[in-house]
């Protein structure tokens, strides 16, 4: 007796083919992003589950939505969540890229520390190509074809008398303006290295 395939549509519940085919974004995590590979997961329901290399490659597709010099946007239609992010992952792992790497504290008086403000430095995307330098090693000397550098120098003047007496009063807290009360990446300066322009 031959059962009808699951990817054929109309054999399982509903509640049951939206948690197999989609995954939902909650306010705490994603869900339904396991894949069920039991082949006879949904016997009960009569319905079959075993992989097929021909209905495979009859079911998956891949439609581009938008590509440029700069950008990519597909969909990949007919596959599990698990083997999507799976690709996912291994694009962004070939993607060539840059990040702070050390960081030299000369003078670091604000309320992070040295170590946390290195870490949040190395999270700040660098918009560089990356593939137009070589990958610097502990070995190599540092020069401008393995090596970028930025330097944050930015002061936060102590307020005045009339200011400091606001931030005591909670309603006006918000409307005060410190100048570079906060410090964010467009202070970081770019210092070019040898030739770089």
């Amino acid at each position: 007796m031959s059962l009808p395939h699951v990817n054929d549509g109309g054999v399982l519940p509903e509640h049951v083919e939206k948690q197999r085919m989609s995954v939902e974004v909650g306010p705490d995590a994603p869900r339904y992003t396991q894949t069920v590979e039991y082949a006879g997961a949904y016997f009960s329901s009569g319905a079959d589950n075993s992989f097929s290399i021909e209905r495979f490659k009859r079911d998956f597709s891949i439609e581009i939505e938008t590509l440029n010099e700069d950008e990519l946007v597909f969909d990949m239609i007919g596959i599990d969540a698990a083997v999507a992010n799976a690709f996912r992952r291994i694009m962004l792992s070939e993607v060539p890229t840059m990040a702070i790497e050390k960081v030299f504290v000369l003078n670091n008086t604000s309320m992070i520390e040295d170590e946390v403000l290195a870490h949040r430095l190395g999270l700040i995307p660098i918009n560089v190509d990356a593939s137009g330098f070589n990958e610097h090693t502990g070995e190599d000397d540092a020069d401008e074809h393995n090596v970028i550098a930025f330097r944050l120098q930015v002061k936060c003047p102590r307020p005045d008398e009339p200011v400091a007496e606001a931030y005591e009063n909670d309603e006006q807290l918000d409307q005060i303006e410190v100048p570079d009360g906060r410090v964010l990446s467009c202070h970081l300066q770019w210092i070019p290295q040898g030739d770089q322009d």
